[in-house]
């Protein structure tokens, strides 16, 4: 396990640690914000950035992109909040709060003085993340405090900035830190300090950094395939000058996750599955959705009333895949039952499973496997809970950032945009067929299946508009089939990614307002689609708002110039 020399206590914002990065308890060594330096604020931001994605971020992924249901056998109308899109300023506003609090911690290192350059390693670093985290942001909200964001009191009440003019600023600061980058490697400064035993993503190797750079990079600009005019133009300047070294390894975060405590344990474990000791602390809340179970099992595993309800929304033409794909066990377990047994977001009842079973009994639950990707203490698959002592299931769980699987994606997806004549996605030289198959076989590595597994799958899911790739299907076709293997690929690591691939894509689809993955909206809903943004938090509403725009329900479910700029368009650009 990793150590810390010092002991990082940002009073402000109240974590962390004792002889680990997570350990919580009192130590005589306890540094003050004012008096740390950037090899203990690195650490600090990196894991509570990540904590924010795989917590909050994910769970509403999860229930966004129709992957969860809700346990009706255990409790009464779980999600009613989210499967009713009751959105407020209450609703998940801990994503808004957690990112800003964490990204904060990245700024003190970007502003950190630093004249001998002996922490440009730590610069370079904290201005990709800032950029990774701030993303969301916009992705999620639309206008957002940025250049006033991160100056503590001297400005508690910062203004909110458009948000395709933040995100310029937020490619500028990947640019800088490319900068850096190429100057450590080339010309390094003699008072250069190393950040390979603070940096828990990359363990300090620029050149990973370079890579994840371009990767969020490109992730930005394929947000951008919307976009018309002057939007346009600046997004196909920055594709045509863009390298296509892109990541080639997951990357991760490994603080020394363990099970000693809670406070040390991997904090998406915690929140969807166990705590330190093995007992249940949310797994029996979530279930697979009716939805997903449709979407990972075989017409023998699955009670359709009707040829009719194999379409997934009605109306769309796009039917069910009645393939069974491997992964499917090692996402969600079988039941008790021994196969899936779902429930449709929005019922009272288990009403997916197999023709012949019965509704009676508990769904399929989180599969072990997913809290721990690779398997990587050889943990079998089917096992119902972590083991304990010796070799703890949850003693090797790493936090994934980004994968290789959602990279491959990416490049799947700029590539189609490329060839079917959008801006100069093409100038990147992908392939999208070859970047499809990488992507589809990286999910499978993950689940601990083979590349042949992978194959195999790739073949039979190919002849299936909308969920596999083949150039004879439509540009409609593929983009569905690609965004779709991602939902798969990310639904234990950035589960946000298909509600928001969904969100910007809703303009591509021939189904009014439901973008791509398709996937239906929950049962008994009040409204026609999923909210396009979110709401400002209340903390803002209260502390900052003389700034803060005045949203209303209304404006969060159709386009207009509140909802996240890369969907209007061709919005007027600030310079």
């Amino acid at each position: 396990m990793k150590k810390i020399k010092y002991i990082l206590v940002l009073l402000i914002f109240g974590f962390y640690s004792c002889s680990d990065y997570l350990d919580i308890n009192d130590n005589p060594n306890n540094l003050h914000t004012d008096q740390a330096k950037p090899d203990q604020y690195l650490p600090a931001a990196q894991v509570a950035c990540y904590s924010v994605q795989a917590t909050t971020m994910n769970r509403l992924g999860l229930l966004f992109s129709n992957a969860t249901g809700g346990n009706v056998q255990t409790y009464a109308a779980p999600f009613s909040n989210e499967f009713n899109f009751n959105i407020t300023s209450n609703f998940y506003n801990g994503i808004f709060e957690g990112i800003y609090l964490n990204v904060n911690t990245f700024q003190k290192i970007i502003d950190f003085p630093d004249a001998t350059g002996q922490y440009m390693e730590y610069k370079a670093i904290a201005k990709i993340c800032k950029a990774y985290y701030m993303q969301y942001i916009v992705d999620l909200y639309g206008n957002a405090p940025y250049t006033d964001a991160f100056k503590g009191i001297a400005n508690v009440t910062p203004k909110y900035e458009d948000d395709q003019k933040i995100y310029k600023k937020l490619l500028t600061e990947l640019d800088e830190a490319r900068a850096l980058i190429s100057t450590i490697q080339s010309n390094p400064p003699t008072a250069l300090e190393s950040s390979a035993t603070s940096d828990m993503m990359l363990g300090g190797d620029m050149s990973k950094w370079n890579k994840f750079a371009n990767t969020i990079e490109l992730k930005m600009l394929v947000r951008m395939s919307n976009n018309t005019g002057d939007v346009a133009a600046w997004r196909d300047d920055r594709l045509s000058a863009l390298s296509a070294d892109f990541i080639s390894e997951d990357v991760t975060v490994q603080p020394g996750y363990s099970a000693a405590n809670n406070s040390q344990l991997n904090p998406f474990v915690y929140s969807f599955g166990w705590d330190a000791a093995g007992n249940i602390t949310n797994r029996n809340v979530y279930c697979i959705s009716g939805h997903l179970a449709k979407c990972l099992n075989g017409l023998a595993d699955i009670n359709y009333a009707s040829a009719a309800d194999q379409e997934v929304v009605a109306g769309s033409g796009v039917f069910y895949p009645l393939v069974v794909d491997p992964r499917r066990y090692n996402i969600f377990a079988k039941s008790a039952a021994g196969y899936h047994k779902g429930v449709t977001q929005g019922s009272t009842t288990v009403d997916v499973y197999k023709p012949g079973g019965s509704s009676l009994g508990q769904p399929s639950k989180f599969a072990p496997l997913f809290f721990n990707p690779y398997n990587n203490i050889g943990l079998a698959s089917t096992t119902s809970l972590p083991t304990t002592g010796t070799g703890n299931f949850l003693d090797s769980s790493k936090g994934y950032v980004m994968t290789l699987a959602e990279a491959s994606f990416l490049q799947a997806e700029a590539a189609l945009l490329g060839a079917n004549g959008v801006g100069t996605y093409s100038a990147l030289g992908l392939n999208a067929q070859t970047s499809y198959n990488s992507g589809v076989t990286n999910s499978f590595l993950i689940d601990l299946l083979t590349s042949a597994n992978a194959t195999t799958y790739i073949a039979a899911i190919s002849n299936k508009p909308n969920f596999g790739y083949k150039s004879s299907n439509s540009f409609a076709q593929n983009y569905n089939a690609i965004l779709y293997q991602k939902y798969v690929a990310l639904l234990n690591t950035n589960a946000i990614e298909a509600y928001i691939s969904n969100t910007k894509t809703s303009k591509y689809s021939a189904t009014p307002n439901r973008g791509y993955p398709l996937f239906p909206m929950p049962k008994g809903a009040p409204v026609q689609n999923r909210p396009l943004r979110l709401i400002y938090p209340t903390s803002e509403f209260i502390a900052n708002s003389a700034n803060v725009p005045n949203i209303s329900t209304a404006n969060i479910y159709d386009i207009n110039t509140y909802s996240p700029f890369w969907l209007q368009g061709n919005p007027p650009i600030e310079n």
